[in-house]
């Protein structure tokens, strides 16, 4: 069976390795895949996190095709250039990566070109790869953008603040990402 999908009116936000992704007049994405197995894995994974307010919701999945909610904002690096790291979005931050956790994903780290901070400074994700499959214990790229904007000991503070019994998990994070990309703290 064929599907066609028609575009006029739609507008490309981007293409990659995987396929296609439109926005829709209505303020839909339409992600268009280039084989099914990549677009079943990716409804996979957003349906396992449907109950987390962090990952858009898909509407509906036709073969190669995934029409899901629209996530707008900027990426992290971008945000806290520009806005620097307040304690909302510190609080985001942590509460993203513990509800990554609880969904029991392997993979805790996320790219930055998949993280969205909007205007009211929630955090959303795109894009989930290889959540259940890869194992990355701490997430990595969000240590490695605190430690290039000089932004990591105020994380830290409002770690401390907000939930003070996660501060050896972001510590061993830290870590671990010192250890496997050669970043040191404000070096």
């Amino acid at each position: 069976m064929r599907i066609y999908v028609e575009l006029e009116g739609c507008k490309l936000l981007g293409s990659g390795a995987e396929g296609s992704v439109y926005l829709s007049p209505e303020g839909y994405v339409l992600k268009s895949f280039k084989n099914k197995k990549a677009a079943d894995k990716e409804a996979f994974i957003l349906n396992c996190a449907k109950s987390s307010r962090f990952f858009p919701n898909v509407i509906l999945q036709i073969s190669t095709l995934i029409v899901r909610e629209y996530v707008g904002g900027e990426n992290l690096y971008e945000y806290l250039s520009a806005n620097g790291l307040s304690y909302k979005v510190s609080t985001e931050i942590i509460d993203f990566v513990e509800d990554l956790k609880i969904l029991k994903f392997k993979r805790l780290n996320v790219r930055n070109a998949h993280i969205f901070i909007n205007k009211k400074e929630e955090l959303m994700v795109i894009d989930p790869r290889k959540s259940f499959s890869k194992s990355t214990p701490y997430p990595k790229d969000i240590i490695k953008i605190f430690l290039k904007l000089h932004l990591f000991d105020k994380f830290l503070e409002d770690l401390t603040q907000y939930k003070p019994d996660l501060l050896t998990y972001w510590i061993d994070s830290y870590k671990y990402t010192a250890r496997f990309n050669k970043v040191s703290r404000y070096g």
